[in-house]
Parts: C-alpha cells; sequence; structure tokens
C-alpha cells in the first residue's frame, strides 16, 4: 500500500467475500454496527453522498458497491485513513465513485458548497472530552472520542453540505440520543426515523440509528428495535441480521 506501512495492516474479506478492507491491526475496525448503518440508509441509488468521518471507507464504499450510481466522498481528519479509505475503494472497484479527502468536519465550508449533497452518514465520535478514560491508541481515540471535533460539529457540517429534503443518517449510543434530536433541530434537520439496536432480546438498547430530513415537517416512525445476537456468546446473530449480511448485495 502506496504510503501506508504494509504490515501495520490487514485485508479482511466480507459480506461473503464480495468486498474487502484494509484495516489498521491495533487502530479502530469496524463491526457489526457500522454494517448495520449502511444497511439503514434508505437511498433511491442515483444521490451525491458524504460520508464524515469515514475511517477505512467501509459505509461508503458498501452503499457505492449497493449502488453502481451513487457518488461519494469520504472525509477524515487523519491522512492515514483518507489513504486507507481511498485504496479499498480501489480494491473493491468503485474509486472512480469516490473521493477521500483530509479534512476537518469543522472546516467543510472551505471545501463544499452548502447543499452540495443528497445524503450525510455519519458514525461519530461519542465520548464527550472529560467523560471516560482516553483511548490507548491515537487512532482509536479519535474515532471514539470528541478530540477533533464534537457531535454539534458534525450536525451542523451535515446541516451546511445537504440540500433542502437531504437526508441525515447517523449512528450513536443510546447516551447521546437526546443531544443528538436537540442539535439536528437546532440546525434544522428533523428526526424522521428511529431504531433501537439491542445486542440480545433481553438486554436493553446500547445504540440507535436515526433518520433525519434537512427541513423537514414533523413526524417520527420509530421501527421496531433491531436485536443483534440470537445468542450472544456464541455470537450467533439473529435471524434478521443474517438475512441483512445475506441480502445486502445480492
Amino acid at each position: 500500500m502506496a504510503e501506508l506501512r504494509e504490515k501495520d495492516y490487514d485485508l479482511s474479506s466480507f459480506l461473503n467475500e464480495k468486498t474487502f478492507f484494509y484495516q489498521k491491526r491495533n487502530g479502530f475496525r469496524f463491526g457489526t454496527d457500522t454494517f448495520l448503518l449502511a444497511d439503514f440508509a434508505n437511498l433511491k441509488g442515483k444521490e451525491r453522498l458524504i460520508d464524515l468521518g469515514t475511517g477505512c471507507g467501509v459505509i461508503a464504499i458498501l452503499l457505492l458497491k449497493k449502488y453502481p450510481e451513487l457518488s461519494a466522498v469520504g472525509i477524515d481528519v487523519l491522512e492515514e485513513n483518507v489513504l486507507l479509505s481511498a485504496k479499498n475503494a480501489e480494491i473493491n472497484g468503485v474509486a472512480e465513485r469516490f473521493r477521500a479527502l483530509k479534512l476537518n468536519v469543522k472546516e467543510v465550508r472551505k471545501t463544499f458548497r452548502a447543499g452540495e449533497f443528497d445524503v450525510v452518514v455519519t458514525n461519530p465520535p461519542f465520548i464527550e472530552v472529560g467523560r471516560g478514560s482516553i483511548s490507548g491508541s491515537s487512532h482509536r481515540a479519535v474515532a471514539r472520542q470528541e478530540i477533533t471535533a464534537k457531535l454539534e460539529d458534525f450536525i451542523s457540517a451535515s446541516s451546511y453540505l445537504l440540500k433542502n429534503k437531504g437526508k441525515l443518517y447517523l449512528l450513536l449510543p443510546v447516551q447521546r440520543f437526546v443531544d443528538a434530536v436537540e442539535l439536528m433541530r437546532k440546525y434544522r434537520i428533523e428526526p424522521k426515523r428511529l431504531r433501537f439496536i439491542q445486542p440480545h432480546s433481553q438486554r436493553e438498547a446500547n445504540l440507535f440509528l436515526l433518520e433525519g430530513v434537512k427541513g423537514g415537517g414533523k413526524g417520527l416512525v420509530v421501527e421496531p428495535p433491531l436485536v443483534v445476537y440470537e445468542d450472544v456468546k456464541r455470537r450467533v446473530y439473529n435471524e434478521e441480521v443474517e438475512r441483512k449480511y445475506r441480502e445486502f448485495l445480492k
């Protein structure tokens, strides 16, 4: 991998070897929640999409693979992630429709016009500075903690980037739910569709997926909770999640 030390990364297959992703061996690695955000995005397939905090590019690349006429931009504050996401777009055959940029969400106005995108997707850092311990890995810390930008910066940037009636798709832990709703309304993005995620049917929700529409009217649909595991210890997925994995790239 040009400009990346190959020994620091490994290559993983995903969705029955329909996609492949280089990831940092000891950094932040995507999981089921990342996939579920991509699956939650309800697209027509010809939109212009931007992924804020793209990491290794998983969400944007999965959606580009699913929708052949979609185009996407991924921005990240870490140069390493920009190079990694570009490499992953290349090996998955979507590089001509994907652009990776090193950019802090607080500076999107310097690079993009207002209302330039139809869709924003983001799985932003969620741990507020001063709450919880700092991660030992700077790579993981930037992905999880509000070090370089806060949740408000991500939602403010989303509002600026979206055209009127454009859609925001967001994944966060439940402890940030009220913050997310308040901030979305502050920046004229109306929450429209909500789904809580439970690791198991007997456990409380720990994550949520939220769709918002810029300039949308009031009216929220709360979908049934999504239960991830049938058996947590044995890592056996619930039938719905198993079906999502099977059918995402049919």
